[in-house]
């Protein structure tokens, strides 16, 4: 498969929602950074929703009526280079006429979207057109709409809800509730607005800027913003696992040394990876679901060495090339 074929399967899978490893990942991020013109382009076209003009009726029959007189009196046979010039003016209306249809059918208002509501008593977990993750708790909803003006992915939130934002390279992402306003560009947080008063932005991962009644902050993973009065505070989230819970599937390094990250891996997994000598000042920053089958393989590409399996599944060793 040549680097063309390669890249559109993983654009394709991309736009559908299908999960990337690593490796594809970083190397749809490379082609998007040489090109991303083009796949800005490529984001507004697959987001603008579609909406079908209405359905035009033609009288056939009335329009026979008026024609039908005007075709009588024309006894006499034309040339040649008449009907020539008839039939590419008829062929040149048709042309015209699909021009028109295709214009009211394609036309649509760029700011309609989608909308999810969670009327269950439990949350409810829904991926969005650009890939971002959702988890909506009871009672929450959120809109969704994709806007080629300038503004981005758009939702408006009532309640809560927690966001995993896919990065888009540019292309911001806002939350719009009734007492708050969130933007980022790649990143996870919790906004709460189901109450004025317990009003919030709690963020996991990245950095988000909060606007509320005049005021606004920029805050990052462990801090959160809070609505206190008319006021908008910014502090410390002191227990992040009261918040954000735990989710044992997804292992997250962030300058983490090497050593270290093996020790885990093989803790949560019971993959035993090796490492040659020279390997153990790598410090490693990535996001590794536990249940990826080739994560040995994902660390090998981080640390820029290679992989060798002793035993598939179960044993590795990463060593320099």
């Amino acid at each position: 498969m040549n680097n063309k074929e390669n890249i559109d399967q993983l654009l394709a899978r991309y736009f559908v929602g299908e999960p990337l490893s690593l490796v594809q990942q970083k190397e749809l991020d490379t082609w998007i950074a040489a090109h991303r013109q083009e796949f800005e382009q490529m984001c507004k076209l697959i987001h603008a929703p579609v909406k079908t003009a209405e359905e035009i009726h033609f009288d056939t029959g009335k329009a026979w009526t008026k024609i039908e007189p005007r075709l009588e009196s024309r006894t006499r046979p034309m040339s040649f280079e008449r009907k020539v010039t008839f039939f590419l003016s008829v062929a040149a209306s048709l042309l015209v006429l699909l021009g028109i249809g295709a214009f009211y059918l394609f036309r649509t208002p760029a700011e309609e979207g989608l909308y999810y509501a969670n009327e269950e008593n439990s949350i409810k977990q829904i991926l969005l057109p650009d890939s971002s993750e959702v988890i909506l708790y009871p009672e929450a909803t959120l809109s969704y709409y994709f806007s080629d003006k300038g503004k981005g992915r758009m939702t408006t939130l009532t309640g809560k809800a927690f966001f995993q934002v896919k990065k888009m390279h540019g292309i911001p992402f806002r939350v719009k509730t009734d007492f708050l306003d969130v933007e980022v560009l790649g990143t996870s947080f919790l906004v709460d607005a189901a109450q004025k008063e317990k009003a919030g932005v709690f963020v996991k991962t990245g950095k988000v800027r909060v606007e509320a009644a005049e005021h606004e902050v920029v805050i990052q993973a462990n801090e959160k913003a809070e609505l206190k009065g008319n006021m908008l505070k910014a502090d410390t989230i002191l227990r992040p696992q009261d918040v954000f819970g735990v989710d044992d599937s997804v292992l997250v390094f962030e300058q983490a040394p090497i050593t270290e990250v093996v020790k885990i891996i093989r803790e949560k997994t019971g993959i035993q990876i090796d490492l040659a000598k020279g390997l153990e000042k790598n410090l490693i920053t990535t996001r590794i679901n536990s249940n990826e089958p080739d994560i040995a393989g994902e660390l090998a590409f981080l640390c820029g060495c290679k992989c060798e399996t002793l035993v598939k599944g179960k044993h590795y060793r990463l060593y320099e090339k």
